[in-house]
């Protein structure tokens, strides 16, 4: 009998044997199908962070492209991520040409504006006019010197000079006005004279308009002239009109104008002397010349100016 215990505890030995064995075999298989599944579980979430990375980049370029422009090309630009960026740029660069395109009208504008400048000078009719556009410097000639502050004859010449040339104009019906002062007159001499000359040297045909001291008279005379012949001195010039006008020492605004067969000598706006010529200057005859004169008075000339007038 205790042999058949024995033999049957051995049975019940190698049966627990190969209940241990199939139990390591399971834990040893579920061991497997638990690494199998880490495994796999490993891999599959290292592609989950690359996708994620890929949608943070897709929503990146929609941010630029939304916060960069209005322009409806943002929507297409998603569908491709990289060129969404590189396009990014390259519309933002293209977007600053649009600003100076819209920059370029306004030069337009003001060009428009400096075009409207002329035409309003145009209306004027200002021709020259210094100081100002020009300079009184470029006037300095002969017995004339000039400063930026005024153009000054000395007056110790009691020769007739050529009259000091203002500016050309370009036609023959215009004015020539200039801010002077008389500051002196030569003593060794008498009839001294100053003022504007306006005509067309080419037709032998200039007159002045300006003031003498005659010899025999205390007082000055505004007077009108042919000063075509300059040679023999403004006071020995044919007389068209005269009248008597004291200038002082003060500051006046002379204003000679011409205008078909009409001569005006104003001053300070007011009409001094005027004349009438036989025949008015042919217009086809040449440009005109505005000028000035001074022989022996001591001249001050502080503003010149040339100004087209209307035709009669």
């Amino acid at each position: 009998m205790s042999r058949q215990y024995e033999l049957g505890r051995r049975q019940r030995g190698w049966r627990d044997l190969a209940l241990a064995g199939a139990a390591a075999g399971a834990v040893t298989l579920l061991l497997v199908v638990a690494v199998g599944l880490v495994w796999l579980l490993g891999r599959s979430p290292s592609q989950a962070p690359a996708l994620a990375v890929q949608s943070q980049l897709t929503p990146t370029p929609r941010a630029l492209t939304f916060v960069r422009n209005t322009p409806t090309p943002a929507p297409a630009a998603p569908a491709e991520a990289p060129t969404a960026t590189a396009v990014a740029p390259a519309e933002e660069e293209a977007a600053e040409p649009s600003p100076t395109v819209i920059a370029t009208p306004e030069p337009t504008a003001v060009s428009a504006e400096s075009e409207t400048t002329p035409a309003a000078d145009a209306a004027d009719g200002v021709v020259f006019e210094a100081p100002g556009r020009n300079e009184l410097e470029t006037l300095a000639s002969g017995s004339w010197t000039a400063s930026a502050d005024a153009l000054v004859n000395s007056g110790k010449s009691a020769v007739a000079e050529p009259w000091l040339v203002i500016s050309a104009a370009p036609s023959t019906a215009f004015a020539v006005e200039a801010e002077m002062r008389v500051n002196g007159l030569l003593d060794s001499v008498c009839d001294q004279s100053f003022g504007l000359t306006a005509g067309v040297p080419g037709a032998d045909r200039v007159f002045g308009g300006g003031l003498i001291f005659p010899c025999a008279s205390d007082t000055a005379r505004a007077r009108l002239t042919d000063v075509s012949v300059w040679e023999d001195g403004y006071n020995a010039d044919p007389v068209l009109a005269e009248k008597a006008f004291d200038p002082g020492d003060d500051w006046h605004t002379y204003r000679f104008e011409l205008r078909g067969d009409e001569l005006r000598l104003l001053v300070d706006g007011g009409d001094v002397v005027s004349g009438t010529l036989d025949a008015p200057i042919d217009p086809a005859s040449g440009d005109g010349q505005a000028g000035l004169w001074a022989q022996g008075a001591q001249l001050e000339v502080r503003r010149v100016s040339v100004q087209n007038l209307p035709s009669p």
